[in-house]
């Protein structure tokens, strides 16, 4: 009981001494240094007096100290003030158990280290005065892009790390040889592949950097370069690593979007129209005092600008939207159905066009490999390009259409577009693993001898080949929308009184658009992982300067969007659609690893049915007590467990979050009850004030008036 006494004298203490230095302080200015001394023999007689109320409980007290700091730093005193009370405290002259004081310091020195890890970190923080700028001339949802690009980036990054560090390096450590391994038993129509590099000349190796042919093609970019010999004094499994170092980034990806996503839902809920803030709160409150130089000082002002815009926007939406009438409704819903007709049409109609493409390129790929041009192995990626660059505008203009708020249009375009994107691509790689795997077409002559087309002697890096060129043609389609399409409008513009070129005028920085394109080309890489392990290190490159080209393309070539939109929205949707890119990897990837045979001419897996026969063979080689532990944890018994045991978590966090909501929900309605009461008595205090105005002379209907005000600005 004394020490929580004694406990409790400390803060109110602290905080009462905290405001006599305050107010000694602000007099000083006006009578001189007298009132500091006073204001000093005031603290040293109220910690006396505590002193002499806890000598039994001076170490039970002293324990509390590290929040008593946290207690000392929220007051509103000035570093002078809390030095003098750190000084105070410290000439009380009390007797501190070494404990205690190695507590003390052990706390203190993690604070600094964590404070100073975290200042280290944004020291280096990549892209963050290029993000500032962006958002405080363009708002925040052109700087979500921007952000994503970021996350991107790392995520690549990582990507690298993992196949450099756990892959390459091994490979390359281990091998001792230039000649590809084969089969136990391969077939010798199957082994037709030689890492020898023919003549070739100036312009054909400047066509094998976008084919990946050549010299690229044997090289350490694409899977058929790895292999190592079968040597017993090796104990790093390379096979295993391969396997295992994809599939963890695979986790890893997964986790940190989902992290991310979790995020942003919770930013998401915490701005729907009931809790969103009034404008004069962000008015008020969104000002930051620590500015000084004019340049972020003109960058907060516009950012606050571009909030208010999109507060002011979705607040008007809100309002037709309850304004409505049955009958324009009934007009409004027909008019989204027979959009939503025309979209599916269009669909229909890119779909067949991208059949048709990936049908000839292949087909004319196995008839005559070798003298197949550039264009033609572009074919499937051009008319991708083309139907996604076409129809994603299509559907921004009937979306526009549709009479939804400013954020649906955005979202609602953004899921179409990225669907779209995901549907092509999945088609194309459906259609090229028909001709190159014989999926569905097993029956073929082409197929029975080795398990997959023969034609294909290495076709992992077929695979890979053409992963590779269209991870290049989007970098490529980007540089030349921004050089070729948007500089040129710009200046026709500009320059051009010409009233065709004044209506076009610059073009719009489409978010939508955009991210479209960076998720479907994060698609692709995540896809061609398995078939070209430094694809990432590509993607980095690509990324790093799509950064720049797009800051560019916004500062110079494009005007502000007239949508603008709410960046937690937005980030929340972009992380949704790159799981959708995720998830869609996973399934080829998988399929792949777990059920097609290996080209038996090239790579790590010429020894194995399936990939996956790498896992349990290493597993084999582990201790019995090992594979039992193993062999359990692979086990339904132990599934259905952890099942169990996630259902109870899932289960208790829900519960967690319907008990809040009722919690949030009561205390709403507390305050708007509190609220009632507090007018209530402002009623009567007017009542009161009217009365002795009656009485003493004067005019009540001022007060009056002012009770009538006041209560439409709460």
């Amino acid at each position: 009981m004394e020490s929580c006494i004694a406990r409790t004298v400390l803060q109110v203490d602290w905080i009462w001494c905290g405001a006599v230095v305050v107010i000694h302080d602000k007099k000083l200015k006006g009578q001189g240094g007298s009132q500091v001394m006073d204001g000093t023999l005031v603290l040293r007689h109220r910690l006396a007096q505590h002193d002499a109320l806890s000598d039994s409980s001076t170490e039970d007290s002293l324990e509390e100290l590290g929040s008593q700091e946290l207690l000392l730093r929220d007051l509103p005193c000035s570093m002078k003030e809390k030095r003098l009370l750190r000084q105070l405290r410290a000439s009380t002259g009390r007797d501190v158990s070494c404990w205690v004081v190695w507590r003390q310091r052990q706390s203190r020195a993690q604070k600094q280290f964590q404070e100073g890890i975290w200042n280290l970190v944004r020291i280096f923080q990549l892209w963050k005065p290029p993000l500032d700028e962006i958002g405080g001339n363009f708002g925040p949802g052109i700087q979500s892009y921007f952000t994503f690009l970021r996350f991107l980036l790392f995520i690549n990054f990582l990507a690298v790390l993992l196949a450099t560090g756990f892959i390459l390096l091994p490979v390359i450590i281990s091998q001792n040889t230039t000649i590809f391994p084969t089969g136990l038993s391969a077939d010798p129509e199957c082994i037709k592949y030689s890492s020898n590099v023919s003549y070739r000349s100036a312009w054909q190796r400047f066509q094998d950097i976008f084919t990946g042919e050549g010299s690229l093609e044997y090289s350490y970019l694409f899977y058929g370069a790895y292999h190592v010999t079968q040597d017993s004094k090796n104990h790093y499994n390379v096979h295993l690593a391969y396997l295992l170092s994809i599939l963890g980034y695979f986790f890893a990806c997964l986790i940190w979007i989902l992290r991310r996503i979790v995020a942003s839902m919770a930013r998401w809920q915490m701005l729907r129209w009931e809790f969103k803030p009034c404008v004069s709160a962000r008015i008020f409150t969104e000002w930051d005092f620590c500015i000084q130089s004019p340049e972020a000082a003109t960058l907060k002002q516009r950012n606050i600008y571009n909030h208010l815009k999109i507060d002011l926007a979705e607040q008007i939406r809100h309002l037709q939207n309850q304004q409505r009438t049955r009958k324009q409704l009934v007009k409004l819903y027909l008019l989204r159905l027979l959009i939503n007709g025309v979209i599916l049409l269009l669909t229909g109609a890119a779909f067949y066009c991208i059949y048709a493409a990936t049908e000839f390129s292949q087909g004319h790929s196995q008839k005559n490999a070798a003298s197949l041009d550039v264009l033609s192995q572009y074919l499937p990626p051009v008319v991708i390009s083309i139907v996604n660059v076409i129809l994603p505008l299509l559907f921004h203009v009937l979306t526009q259409l549709e009479g939804y708020s400013p954020n649906t249009e955005v979202n609602l375009t953004l899921v179409r577009c990225v669907i779209l994107k995901l549907s092509s691509l999945g088609m194309f790689m459906f259609f090229l693993g028909r001709r190159v795997l014989c999926i569905g077409s097993g029956s073929a002559p082409q197929c029975h001898q080795c398990g997959y087309n023969k034609l294909y002697q290495c076709w992992e890096t077929h695979i890979g080949q053409e992963m590779y060129k269209m991870t290049l043609f989007s970098f490529l389609t980007t540089l030349g929308s921004a050089f070729l399409i948007s500089l040129p409008r710009r200046l026709i513009a500009k320059h051009s009184s010409c009233g065709l070129a004044q209506w076009l005028g610059k073009e719009e920085f489409l978010v939508p658009h955009n991210v479209l394109d960076i998720v479907a080309a994060q698609t692709v890489i995540w896809i061609g992982i398995f078939f070209c392990p430094l694809l990432p290190l590509l993607a980095c490159v690509f990324v790093f300067f799509t950064f720049y080209i797009k800051k560019y393309t916004l500062f110079q070539n494009c005007q502000p969007s007239t949508q603008l939109f709410r960046a937690s929205r937005s980030k929340f949707l972009f992380q949704i659609m790159l799981l959708l890119g995720l998830f869609q990897a996973y399934v080829p990837l998988g399929y792949v690893i777990s059920r097609v045979s290996p080209s038996q001419a090239c790579g790590l897996f010429t020894n194995y049915s399936a990939p996956w026969e790498a896992v349990p063979k290493a597993l084999s080689h582990l201790p019995m007590s090992t594979q039992r532990t193993l062999s359990y944890v692979t086990s339904n018994v132990f599934c259905f467990l952890l099942l169990m045991i996630l259902s109870l978590i899932l289960t208790v966090y829900v519960s967690q979050v319907q008990a809040n909501r009722h919690i949030i929900e009561r205390l709403k309605r507390q305050r708007v009850q509190c609220v009632k009461e507090k007018w209530c008595l402002v009623r009567k205090l007017a009542q009161r004030l009217v009365k002795q105005l009656k009485l003493y002379g004067g005019q009540p209907h001022l007060v009056q008036c002012s009770t009538n005000i006041v209560p439409r600005y709460l």
